[in-house]
């Protein structure tokens, strides 16, 4: 009997510990779904701080070139100064229809003698000079000289130059603008225009008549 009752304690007190490790087991498996609960839970919220936080900005470094550069000198207001050019020449004046290639022609054609048509008409010697001159070049029908009147021409000074048409007038006229200075012309007028040097032409009053107009001849007057 005795030696049952060893056998039955010892049994039993290899049955509680047993008991013991099984309800050990059994708590742990029931604290593992709650352990597992419990970081499920914790893992979104450090997800999310985590996904709040900006990673920093990662360092950019400066263009080539990107250094400050220094304009141009220039000068006032920005403007570059340029060299001012040249002025063009002005064109010369122009002379009527077929009156600029008379003139050259005549210049050279007088050889200084004074002509029979000019030299007993009354001319002062600017004028007969000027007469026997445009006499030779031109051949005109008709030369004027002095007469009794208060102006030029009755002073020897004027002579009228009648002409066969108006291409030969311009001529005439071009011929005198362009000798002034041999003859010391004063002025001129043809076809109701008045001329002098360093002057141009203008418009004169009506008097009347063709003649008088002196669309039919050149007048030309001489200084003294």
């Amino acid at each position: 009997m005795a030696s049952l009752g060893v056998i039955g304690g010892a049994a039993v007190a290899l049955a509680v510990p047993a008991e013991q490790a099984d309800a050990q087991a059994d708590g742990a498996r029931a604290a593992a779904p709650a352990a597992m609960v419990l970081a499920q839970r914790a893992a979104p919220q450090a997800a999310s701080r985590s996904l709040t936080r900006s990673a920093p900005a990662p360092a950019v470094s400066a263009p080539t070139g990107a250094a400050p550069q220094l304009p141009d000198a220039v000068g006032i207001a920005g403007v570059k100064a340029v060299a001012k050019p040249k002025p063009k020449p002005e064109p010369a004046p122009s002379s009527p229809a077929g009156a600029q290639s008379a003139a050259s022609a005549a210049v050279g054609s007088w050889s200084g003698t004074i002509t029979a048509r000019c030299s007993n008409i009354g001319l002062i010697p600017n004028a007969q000079r000027l007469c026997s001159a445009v006499d030779v070049t031109f051949g005109p029908p008709t030369i004027g000289g002095r007469r009794a009147s208060n102006d030029e021409h009755g002073t020897g000074q004027a002579t009228d130059i009648m002409i066969a048409n108006a291409a030969q007038g311009d001529a005439i006229a071009a011929w005198v603008q362009a000798h002034v200075s041999e003859f010391n012309v004063k002025y001129l007028i043809w076809q109701q225009r008045y001329w002098a040097p360093g002057e141009g032409w203008r418009l004169m009053e009506d008097r009347g008549s063709p003649t008088a107009n002196h669309m039919d001849h050149v007048h030309v007057t001489m200084n003294f």
